[in-house]
């Protein structure tokens, strides 16, 4: 794989991957890197070393919820969710994309026309009963609790009802050049 696909992945998502200097601050804050087989920060040292393809056949890019936890902690406000959001488009049209990705997209886009805002444990919940793994993050849920780590109530944001209008316009869309 071409650095040239690497570099085109970053400029997209807006990141420079030196920015990282691989303090750990962004896995430390994220509720999902206790299943990701390669950590926000593995990510970024990828980027670092040219390993593309290791990023877009991790379960990593497929977990990230967005929520910018690691944004908020990073030092240098690197944009992980992007990189992450990016590299799923760059998997899917290289054939990597994971075959549950389509349901967790969907639970991602009716999260966010209820709240305006992706609930993580709300998220976690319902693709978990729709890929039929009901019981599956069941064990971290204690720790993130107890960690702040997720709230069992979601937040509705103020602009709700138009994050609702741009996605249905989106969608809109995307049927119309499919």
């Amino acid at each position: 794989m071409t650095n040239e696909k690497l570099d085109s992945l970053l400029a997209k998502a807006g990141v420079r991957q030196y920015d990282c200097y691989q303090c750990g601050k962004c896995t430390g804050g994220c509720p999902m890197a206790r299943a990701m087989d390669l950590k926000p920060r593995g990510v970024m040292r990828c980027a670092q070393i040219g390993s593309l393809e290791r990023i877009l056949k991790s379960n990593t890019i497929w977990l990230c919820t967005g929520c910018h936890t690691c944004v908020e902690r990073c030092p240098h406000d690197v944009d992980l969710p992007a990189l992450m959001e990016e590299a799923r488009y760059l998997a899917s049209d290289m054939g990597y994309e994971r075959r549950d990705s389509k349901v967790l997209n969907e639970v991602f886009i009716a999260n966010l026309k209820m709240f305006g805002r992706n609930h993580e444990m709300l998220l976690a919940g319902l693709y978990n009963m729709i890929a039929f793994k009901p019981l599956q993050d069941m064990s971290s849920v204690p720790h993130m609790l107890k960690h702040g780590l997720i709230e069992i109530k979601p937040h509705e944001t103020q602009k709700s009802e138009s994050i609702k209008k741009m996605i249905e316009r989106a969608e809109k869309l995307s049927s119309v050049r499919s």
